[in-house]
């Protein structure tokens, strides 16, 4: 049985009974989006870990959706459809969360860009496989958030001064932050073959229709792209590797270079949460937690007391373009 049939069904059953189960209704379909209309015996307990820890949760919030998911998962199992129960341990009010990004290495990202040729022809509501291939090597490229990225318009990205802008919200920062020259010849070639002719161009990165991107459809894709890639983590309760991830292992192979060249991460990590558009440099400094351990001894010397402040980088161009020279040379 298919996922969204048997949501359909159960749904169809809570409504018999007289109950409205409107909260679980949205939770469930939800959870389908997530995953695509899989087989049902194919939901692993990683799977249902990776939709509730895919955004910050509230205890309760968490434990609401988990129980909504355990009471569809026991109704099917019951009735034969499942052998067991693909749910992981539930969370306990009050305990910290523990969730560790996953930092791709240059052998995954290639392998990434690669499979990107493998995606179908697409449809006018889908987005083509240079689209795709252009998003997945500017977020790796720039460390910017998937939703800054979608919602590029033509005018914030400056092909000829090698700049994008982002404009910033209530949480992120705005910001123009250089790119480099592989990003950049990818970014005209992209942009040479969807560029607009007169009217209101729409976002930069759209699917062929000119309609925007949608996040969830993005995730969705790239999720089948890294099961193609066959890029995973170990274990059963594992969350595997995001698309938001590539974001982290923008930040981690800077500060990798940076402490094998002997760069001094007092002035350089001010720089990178600038460039990553931070509000506080107490959020970059939680990306020195996933840095490989061969390089504690450097990263012990960071304490909180003795960064240099003066090194933000507000001015400082060539820092700047030291996290692009980074980029330039992947």
């Amino acid at each position: 049985m298919r996922l969204n049939r048997a949501i359909r069904r159960y749904v169809a059953m809570k409504h018999l009974m007289g109950k409205p189960f409107n909260r679980g209704t949205q939770v469930l379909r939800a959870f389908c989006r997530y995953l695509n209309d899989v087989s049902l015996r194919s939901v692993a307990k990683w799977h249902v870990l990776g939709f509730l820890e895919q955004s910050v949760l509230s205890d309760v919030t968490w434990l609401l959706k988990y129980r909504i998911l355990k009471a569809f998962f026991e109704y099917w199992k019951e009735r034969g459809e499942l052998e067991g129960l693909p749910l992981p341990p539930s969370r306990c009010p009050g305990s910290p969360r523990t969730f560790v990004p996953y930092i791709y290495s240059a052998s995954d990202l290639r392998r990434l860009i690669d499979n990107t040729g493998s995606k179908r022809r697409p449809s006018a509501r889908e987005f083509s496989q240079l689209a795709f291939t252009t998003i997945l090597l500017f977020l790796y490229g720039t460390g910017a958030r998937i939703n800054e990225t979608l919602s590029l318009e033509w005018n914030d990205v400056d092909l000829t001064h090698g700049t994008v802008t982002f404009r910033g919200s209530t949480t992120h920062s705005a910001r123009t932050v250089p790119i480099g020259l592989h990003l950049h010849r990818s970014l005209q070639n992209y942009s040479e073959s969807r560029a607009p002719s007169g009217g209101n161009p729409g976002t930069f990165f759209a699917r062929e229709n000119g309609a925007p991107i949608a996040q969830g459809n993005l995730c969705r894709s790239f999720r089948s792209l890294r099961q193609k890639a066959g890029i995973s983590r170990p274990g059963d309760l594992s969350p595997q590797p995001r698309i938001q991830d590539l974001r982290r292992t923008f930040a981690v192979h800077c500060i990798r270079e940076w402490l094998r060249n002997g760069n001094d991460l007092r002035n350089m990590l001010p720089i990178l949460g600038a460039y990553l558009g931070h509000a506080s440099l107490t959020a970059t400094e939680a990306y020195l937690a996933v840095t490989p351990e061969r390089f504690l001894p450097q990263l012990s010397s960071l304490a909180p007391g003795n960064r240099n402040e003066r090194a933000m980088a507000c001015g400082n161009t060539d820092a700047k373009c030291e996290v692009q020279n980074h980029r330039a040379r992947v």
